[in-house]
């Protein structure tokens, strides 16, 4: 994990810091697209929880959204040629990649789940769609937040 010492982060829709010790801060740092979960999210955030779960200078996790918003839920532009145009006309075959696309996307949410750190989510704002099932499994800390 990166400190907040400004070492870049190796990711490009979170933004990761120790802002205390034993501390880990995962940032959703998309805040031009309201943190919209695109293609990079789903496997940064697996990549991320990874890390986390073997990192002994890690006892907490703070997730928390860049921007005005923590977010607006799954990224439609950039998701929906893998949703809504299936390659081929067999319907069984387009089922089955569906199925495939859904079971990798709900990796997200599991990792997280499964995260041997408590997980604390710091909402503020919006939280829409996508946002609402990663966040309601953990500790929240909410102000002010449309749910």
């Amino acid at each position: 994990m990166s400190s907040s010492s400004g070492a870049a982060s190796p990711y490009t829709s979170l933004a990761i810091s120790q802002p205390a010790e034993s501390v880990t801060h995962v940032e959703l740092n998309r805040p031009e697209k309201r943190n919209a979960m695109n293609r990079a999210f789903w496997s940064e955030m697996v990549d991320c929880f990874n890390g986390i779960a073997e990192d002994p200078d890690c006892r907490v996790v703070v997730v928390s959204g860049a921007g005005k918003i923590f977010t607006a839920g799954i990224d439609l532009m950039d998701m929906a040629s893998d949703v809504l145009q299936p390659e081929g006309d067999d319907v069984a075959r387009n089922s089955w990649n569906m199925r495939k696309i859904i079971t990798k996307y709900q990796e997200t949410f599991s990792i997280i789940e499964k995260c041997p750190k408590p997980v604390v989510v710091a909402v503020h704002g919006a939280c829409v769609g996508g946002g609402r099932t990663s966040s309601s499994h953990y500790y929240h800390a909410a102000i002010n937040s449309d749910f």
